[in-house]
């Protein structure tokens, strides 16, 4: 597998996704947080392991957001060391515009790709990042 082409497609991508979040005040990372949380809420722990992020990470941006009105974060009642996280109203105005982002990054990547083809292509991905997180999560990387 040549691993160029992953990685002049994620540069692309990143260029892209930063420029577009940057209007909404947001860097990237921010913004696939507030895609998570979209109709759900969870804990920054369900949210790292999701991303494969520390939780540091994780924590820092959601202050971020909090400090934008984005999010809330609420005790858990029943082991109040965690936090459930979820979208403001604010937070789910901004989604609206994160999807649309991430929506014409699709239809720019998969030009040219019948429906079928962009279904086949998201398999193997989702494939390929799941076997990276397992040889991750077994101390390979």
């Amino acid at each position: 597998m040549n691993n160029h082409f992953v990685s002049i497609i994620r540069r692309c991508e990143l260029s892209y996704v930063r420029g577009e979040m940057e209007r909404c005040g947001l860097i990237p990372l921010e913004g696939r947080l507030i895609r998570i949380l979209k109709d759900k809420s969870c804990s920054q722990e369900e949210m790292a392991d999701y991303l494969n992020l520390d939780k540091g990470r994780i924590a820092k941006n959601l202050a971020s957001l909090e400090e934008k009105g984005l999010i809330c974060r609420k005790i858990n009642e029943r082991d109040r060391r965690q936090k459930f996280v979820s979208l403001t109203d604010k937070g789910g105005e901004i989604y609206e515009h994160i999807r649309d982002i991430y929506k014409t990054w699709d239809q720019i990547c998969y030009a040219g790709f019948s429906e079928e083809e962009q279904q086949i292509h998201q398999d193997h991905i989702k494939r390929i990042a799941n076997n990276a997180v397992t040889y991750r999560k077994k101390g390979g990387i």
